[in-house]
C-alpha cells in the first residue's frame, strides 16, 4: 500500500526550442524544491488507554519546469516492398538452387490459374500437420514419411521462422488424383509434348498465420513416399507455375521394397504431441477448452484473492496501529469496520521506538502463506519492516466475526463452483485428447498396413514449397487414332469438354482437348470420361472401348451419365472404382 499516487499526465504536445530555453535555470528550480510541502499522515496507536500518534509522512517532490510537453512518437505503418510472385515457390530455378532472400507469393502453387479443376468444388483434400519450426517434426502420411530439419523455415525477406507452423500435405498416386487435382500432366521436351506416367505427386505448401512461409538454404525437407510402381523409369521433377511447365530435377531416388520404419505405436503419449498432429478442427475444441479452463482458474485467483480474513482479538494493546489500507487493494479487508492492526508478538525485528519516528514513507503487503502483512517504513536510507495482524477489540470482534461467518460462506460456495466447473472441463479436455489420441493410433496402424501394399520407396529432396512428381513422360497411346466427336445418353454436345482417357497397365492419364483427335491402344484396357456442363460424369466404358471396331475415321463418342451428385473426392473415387 503506498500512502501517495502520483499521476503524470502524458498528453500534452511537444516543448518548443524557446520554452525550453526559457526555463534551463537552475536556482528557480531548487528554489521550488525547496518550497515543497511535506505530506504527514498520522496514524493513531493506542498506548495504555492513551491515544498518541505515529507519524509516517511521504515526501512527493515535485519539480515543476513550467509544464511538460509529451509527444508520442508514431512508427511508419508502411511495409517494406516485396516481390509478389503466383507461385508458391522459393524460386523456380531449373538447377534446384535457392535463393537466400525468399520470393513472397500470393497463393500456393496449387491455386494457380493455371491449375484448372474439371470438377466444380471438388479437389484432392490437404491434411494439415503443425510442426514446430525450431525442433523440427517427422510425420507419416498414408505411408509416406515426411521428414523436417529444425530450423527449417524463413520469411519472404529471409528472416528465421519460430514457433507453430501448419504443414499442408496432399500427394496423388492415380488418375482420378490427377484428373480432379487439374494438375497439368504433360510436359514439352525438344518441341514434343509428352504425358507423365507418375510414380507418386505430392504438394506441400507451409503458413504461419495464414502467411506463407519458405525453405531456408541447406535446410531440405526429405519426403520419402510410398508407391506401386516397380519401373526404374522415373525422374523427378518439379512444377513452375510461373512459366507453366514442369522443371527436370534428377533421377528418382527409390528402393523397391516395402518400407518397414514405421514402428508400432509411435504416436507420443505427451498431450503435446497429440495436439500437434490433430485436425485444424480438434485443435480449435481443444484450445476452446483449455481458454475456459484458464479463465476459471483466473476467477479462481480472484476469488482466492478476496477470502476474508478471520478476524482475531487484540492481544498487546501497546503494539496496536491504525492504519488505512487501501480497500481495492486489499478486499479482503474491505468487508470489516474499526479495524486495527496489531504488531505480530513473533516478529523479535519490531521495536516500540519507532512509534515516535516521523517516516517519509510506508507500505503494506499480505503475506501468501498466511493471514498476517508486513508494514514496511522507510526514512531516508533508515528502511524498517515487520509483520502486522489485523485485529479487534470488544464489540468490534464480535461485530466482525459475524460480518467473516457470512463473507466466508460466500467465498467458499463460489470457490468450490469454479472448482467443480474446472474438473468439468478438464474431464472434457481429457476425453478429447484420449479420443484423438486413439484415432491417430489408428491411422498409424493403417499407415503400416499401407507400407507392405506398396513395393517402392521414392526419395524426394525438397528445397522449395509446391508440387514435385516422380514421373516419366511417354507419347500418346498407339493403335488408333479417330477423328472423335463426343455425346451422351441425354442427347448432349460434349465436343466443347476436354475427354480423358486412361490405359489400367499405365499410371496416366491422356486428355484430348476439344477439336483433337482421339488415339487410343485397341490392345489395351481403357475407359475414358468427360465432365457434363451441370457438373456430372459421363464414362465410356472398358466395355465400350471393347466394340469399336474401327482404327481411323470419324467416330462418335457416346458416353453415360453417371447420376451421383459430386461433392467430394469421395464421390469421384466410388464412380471410377469399377474400372481402377
Amino acid at each position: 500500500m503506498k500512502n501517495t499516487k502520483v499521476k503524470i499526465e502524458t498528453s500534452s504536445e511537444k516543448l518548443t526550442k524557446e520554452e525550453i530555453n526559457s526555463h534551463k535555470n537552475f536556482n528557480n528550480v531548487y528554489k521550488t524544491f525547496t518550497t515543497t510541502k511535506t505530506n504527514v499522515i498520522k496514524t493513531p496507536k493506542k498506548f495504555g488507554g492513551l491515544t498518541t500518534t505515529v507519524v509516517v509522512t511521504t515526501t512527493v517532490i515535485v519539480a515543476t519546469v513550467g509544464f511538460w510537453k509529451y509527444s508520442s512518437h508514431t512508427k511508419s505503418t508502411q511495409q517494406p516492398q516485396t516481390t509478389q510472385s503466383s507461385s508458391s515457390t522459393n524460386s523456380s530455378s531449373s538447377s534446384g538452387s535457392q535463393n537466400k532472400t525468399a520470393v513472397a507469393s500470393t497463393k500456393p502453387a496449387a491455386q494457380h490459374p493455371y491449375i484448372k479443376r474439371p470438377v466444380k468444388g471438388v479437389d484432392v483434400p490437404y491434411k494439415t500437420y503443425v510442426v514446430d519450426a525450431d525442433k523440427g517434426a517427422v510425420f507419416y502420411h498414408n505411408g509416406s514419411k515426411v521428414i523436417i530439419p529444425a530450423g527449417a523455415f524463413c520469411d519472404a525477406n529471409g528472416k528465421d521462422i519460430s514457433g507453430k507452423v501448419d504443414i499442408k500435405y496432399r500427394e496423388f498416386h492415380n488418375p482420378a488424383d490427377f484428373f480432379v487435382s487439374g494438375i497439368p500432366m504433360t510436359y514439352d521436351s525438344a518441341g514434343k509434348q509428352y504425358t507423365f506416367e507418375s510414380a507418386g505427386m505430392l504438394d506441400m505448401g507451409g503458413y504461419q498465420g495464414g502467411h506463407p512461409v519458405y525453405i531456408k538454404t541447406g535446410k531440405d525437407i526429405k519426403v520419402e513416399m510410398v508407391s506401386t510402381q516397380t519401373q526404374t523409369k522415373y525422374n523427378m521433377y518439379y512444377l513452375d507455375t510461373n512459366n507453366q511447365g514442369w522443371d527436370y530435377k534428377s533421377k528418382s531416388n527409390y528402393v523397391t521394397k516395402p518400407v518397414a520404419d514405421v514402428k508400432k505405436n509411435n504416436t507420443s503419449s505427451s498431450d503435446a504431441a497429440v495436439i500437434a498432429k490433430a485436425t485444424p478442427v480438434e485443435k480449435q475444441q481443444i484450445q476452446q477448452i483449455q481458454d475456459t479452463i484458464s479463465t476459471i482458474k483466473k476467477a479462481e485467483i480472484a476469488i482466492e484473492k478476496a477470502k476474508p480474513v478471520e478476524p482475531k482479538k487484540v492481544t498487546d494493546g501497546k503494539n496496536v496501529f491504525n492504519i488505512e489500507a487501501d480497500k481495492s487493494e486489499f478486499p479482503e479487508l474491505s468487508v470489516y469496520k474499526n479495524m486495527l492492526f496489531e504488531a505480530d508478538p513473533n516478529d523479535k525485528s519490531y521495536q516500540s521506538s519507532w512509534t515516535s519516528i516521523t517516516w517519509e514513507d510506508a507500505k503494506l503487503k499480505r503475506n501468501e502463506n498466511d493471514n498476517t502483512y508486513t508494514f514496511t517504513v522507510k526514512r531516508g536510507t533508515e528502511s524498517h519492516s515487520f509483520k502486522v495482524i489485523p485485529v479487534f477489540e470488544g464489540k468490534d470482534y464480535a461485530a466482525a466475526k459475524k460480518e467473516f461467518d457470512k463473507k466466508y460462506a460466500d467465498y467458499q460456495g463460489a470457490y468450490n463452483q469454479r472448482m467443480a466447473d474446472e474438473r468439468k472441463q478438464q474431464e472434457a479436455y481429457d476425453a478429447m485428447i484420449a479420443k484423438i489420441k486413439q484415432e491417430q493410433a489408428e491411422e498409424e496402424k493403417r499407415a503400416i498396413a499401407a507400407n507392405t501394399a506398396y513395393a517402392v520407396t521414392n526419395y524426394f529432396t525438397i528445397n522449395q514449397f509446391g508440387i514435385w512428381n516422380s514421373d516419366n513422360p511417354g507419347a500418346l497411346p498407339q493403335g488408333a487414332e479417330l477423328a472423335s466427336s463426343y455425346t451422351d445418353n441425354r442427347n448432349e454436345n460434349l465436343n466443347g469438354n476436354d475427354f480423358y482417357l486412361v490405359e489400367k497397365n499405365r499410371n496416366a492419364l491422356y486428355i484430348y482437348h476439344p477439336g483433337h483427335n482421339c488415339r487410343f491402344n485397341p490392345d489395351a484396357v481403357n475407359y475414358a470420361w468427360a465432365v457434363t456442363p451441370d457438373n456430372k460424369i459421363a464414362i465410356y466404358t472398358i466395355d465400350d472401348f471393347k466394340k469399336i471396331n474401327k482404327r481411323s475415321g470419324d467416330f462418335t463418342f457416346d458416353l453415360q451419365v453417371v447420376d451421383k451428385k459430386i461433392a467430394t473426392m469421395d464421390d469421384i473415387k466410388e464412380i471410377f472404382k469399377p474400372y481402377m
